[in-house]
């Protein structure tokens, strides 16, 4: 048994405590968390360390098969631009390149404390690191085409990578990539299948535009009727989302999930979805965060998004921001046992150090280390 304490403990499904303790067994399950009232508390074998403990994070957004492509795309191209690109360099892919660089990319999710991921795939080349991974995985098998007449076709096509990564005991679902990147009749035969077996949790790149809402009206009822069958949708990005654009999503909290990855968003397009809306209470409630991938990112940290919205945001209390890095992103995904800490869960434990106990806010020196991993590979 480990007994873990710094300044203070974010449990995140309850209030932060002040010298709090968080007790772990050998396999990182939580067998108690004590409140200490805010003393300091001595007793035996008990870990004491400068700064604060909170859950194993969880990466809602990461494309870790684009991992090879880390500084071979320009800074604040745009993102019709950045799209191209990253089509332009896919077309060397090969297992060569893909292979390695996702599984040092994968390891260095691990030392940045995420313990699960939300990933987007479009060819098997990761199927085997995730399967070996210390991370859980949640893959989505991304669907687009404007081509109606291979719609049949590109949705077969994901239907067999969706068994392979189902087969080898993996979570995996279909997810349409835009609505923008989707034939009319890519959407009906996506609607086909949502119908015959709804999805328990999808995830689709979410205005990232700002002509994405007014340049595809006519895609819009049918992007609805598809994500209104998930049980979960993660939106993702939100770059140029308004209010009143989230208010139809907010009335169902327990259905959408808003993924921010703030510092994707500024080396694609140097702009910040508006943090203000997203710190509102009817939204914040449902607010995850995620990398995006190595193609528009310096690396695969969650807290290094943290430290970002907290640099442009600094208002957001420092528990909000926790619980869109821990709990949020667990509840997207459908993954219990991760995101907070409760006894029987088994969520990790990482440090953060450099902490302004101040102001309660991250610095620019905020670093982490996990103390515990995740749940052990089954």
């Amino acid at each position: 048994m480990r007994y873990l304490s710094a300044h203070y403990v974010f449990p995140v499904s309850s209030p932060p405590l002040r010298w709090g303790i968080v007790c772990v067994n050998g396999e990182g399950c939580i067998v108690d968390v004590i409140d200490t009232g805010g003393k300091p508390e001595e007793r035996g074998k008990l870990e004491f360390y400068n700064g604060i403990l909170v859950p194993g994070f969880v990466n809602a957004h990461c494309h870790l098969e684009l991992s090879h492509l880390r500084n071979a795309i320009e800074r604040h191209c745009g993102l019709s631009d950045f799209i191209s690109s990253i089509g332009r360099a896919r077309k060397t892919d090969s297992s060569e390149t893909v292979i390695p660089a996702a599984k040092t990319a994968d390891e260095e999710m691990k030392r940045n404390g995420i313990v699960a991921v939300g990933d987007i795939s479009n060819n098997m080349y990761t199927l085997e690191i995730k399967r070996n991974s210390r991370i859980w995985y949640h893959t989505f098998i991304e669907l687009f085409g404007l081509d109606g007449n291979r719609a049949q076709e590109i949705t077969a096509k994901a239907q067999l990578a969706k068994q392979e990564f189902f087969l080898a005991g993996m979570s995996v679902s279909v997810a349409p990539h835009a609505i923008y990147s989707i034939s009319p009749a890519l959407w009906d035969e996506l609607h086909k299948s949502y119908s015959s077996m709804p999805p328990q949790v999808i995830s689709i790149h979410h205005q990232e535009s700002s002509g994405e809402k007014a340049d595809h009206i006519p895609a819009g009822y049918q992007m609805a009727r598809c994500l209104g069958q998930a049980s979960r949708c993660l939106l993702v990005h939100n770059t140029f989302s308004l209010k009143d654009d989230l208010f139809g999503y907010a009335s169902d909290p327990g259905r959408f999930y808003f993924v921010l990855c703030p510092r994707s968003n500024m080396f694609i397009q140097d702009r910040l979805p508006d943090l203000q809306v997203f710190s509102l209470p009817e939204f914040s409630r449902n607010v995850c965060l995620g990398t995006d991938s190595l193609a528009s990112n310096t690396s695969l940290s969650i807290l290094e998004e943290m430290k970002t919205i907290h640099q442009h945001a600094p208002e957001l209390p420092l528990d909000t921001l926790v619980r869109w890095a821990t709990l949020n992103g667990a509840s997207a995904l459908g993954k219990d046992g991760f995101g907070s800490f409760e006894k029987g869960m088994t969520p990790g434990v990482n440090l953060i150090t450099g902490i302004d106990f101040d102001r309660m806010q991250l610095t620019a020196k905020s670093a982490v280390q996990p103390l515990v991993g995740g749940m052990p590979k089954m």
